[in-house]
């Protein structure tokens, strides 16, 4: 994958530093729709993603923040999933 093929909200985002954002561009493809719903019920997932209803800014970020974690254990597919949500 190349800079140019991740999303805006990615490149610029406050959280992931450069080389996170270098470990997110060495996955081939991005996960598809049912990937990405299958995590929605994880128990950490559904809470985070529960615990800021309304305020998406605050969830987008708490999101990525998770990733961050999961980028950290190399779990770089998972972290996109999330990412992805």
């Amino acid at each position: 994958m190349q800079f140019s093929d991740l999303p805006p909200f990615i490149k610029v985002s406050p959280v992931f530093t450069p080389e996170e954002i270098q470990q997110l561009l060495t996955v081939n493809q991005l996960p598809d729709d049912d990937e990405i719903d299958a995590i929605r019920d994880e128990p950490e997932i559904f809470d985070l993603l529960n615990a800021f209803i309304g305020d998406d800014s605050s969830r987008q970020i708490h999101l990525q923040l998770y990733a961050q974690d999961l980028l950290k254990k190399n779990k770089v597919d998972q972290a996109w999933k999330v990412i992805l949500l």
